[in-house]
């Protein structure tokens, strides 16, 4: 015979369910629920995609989503520029999300290869890490929560479905660009958050309010550095398993 002890608190779940309204958690059921729906959506955007692909159709609603997504991105960095919202330590685009999820309608518009790369080799690398350990405060209540959530997973999901759909391979030149490209926005952005104070790409001197992998690499500026190494390491392990693959295409 099992013993079930009474539940202290019988209002648990609907505190944990107040709770998530207001302010989130990361790695609780609400984190996870919001991560596997999204995942959800991009898997059936993906296979919609698939099979319509090099139709007219697919190309019309590619178009509309760029350019709405375009829209959306300055309609959003224009409105924590204006004065009344302007905080020159977060109001410019200056995160690599930021700047990624701009690549995203550049990208599908163009195709351009190097874009694409970047697409590739900073959106998954990169905000993939705000997806597993979000720098998120507020709750399913607030429109920010929405918007972050929607700025990072359509970010991700538009690498991946430029990998599936348009079947972009990424190769070692895509990722020397990326690489360099990289260091070259370090090279640009440390120098401007030593100067000011800034945290612009989480290179400066403090550190996201949530738990994330930068508390374990030490103190500013020697983190930089760490930071700057795991960056390259990610990225080669985005190329690595392409290259694996290489001699068995090669063969067939």
């Amino acid at each position: 015979m099992v013993i079930v002890p009474p539940n202290p608190c019988p209002f648990a779940t609907e505190i944990i369910a107040i709770d998530s309204l207001q302010q989130f958690q990361p790695f609780s059921p609400a984190h996870v629920l919001v991560v596997g729906s999204l995942m959800l959506i991009w898997w059936r955007i993906i296979a919609w995609a698939v099979k319509h692909q090099e139709s007219q159709t697919l190309i019309t609603v590619e178009r509309a989503f760029a350019m709405g997504y375009l829209l959306l991105w300055i309609g959003f960095y224009s409105w924590w520029l204006l004065p009344i919202n302007f905080n020159p330590a977060t109001s410019f685009p200056l995160h690599i999300c930021d700047i990624v999820a701009l690549l995203v309608p550049l990208a599908i518009l163009s195709k351009q290869r190097r874009l694409v790369a970047l697409l590739y080799f900073w959106g998954i690398g990169f905000s993939l890490q705000g997806i597993i350990t979000p720098d998120l405060q507020v709750g399913f209540l607030s429109l920010y929560f929405w918007l972050f959530w929607l700025h990072h997973a359509t970010i991700v999901g538009a690498a991946v479905y430029m990998v599936v759909v348009h079947q972009y391979r990424p190769t070692r030149k895509d990722f020397y660009w990326a690489m360099g490209v990289g260091l070259a926005y370090l090279a640009l952005v440390v120098p401007i958050n030593a100067a000011f104070g800034f945290n612009y790409g989480y290179l400066g001197r403090s550190r996201p309010s949530q738990p994330s992998l930068l508390d374990w690499l030490g103190p500013w500026p020697w983190r930089v550095g760490a930071m700057a190494v795991l960056s390259c390491l990610g990225m080669a392990l985005l190329l690595l398993p392409w290259e694996w693959m290489k001699p068995k295409e090669t063969q067939r």
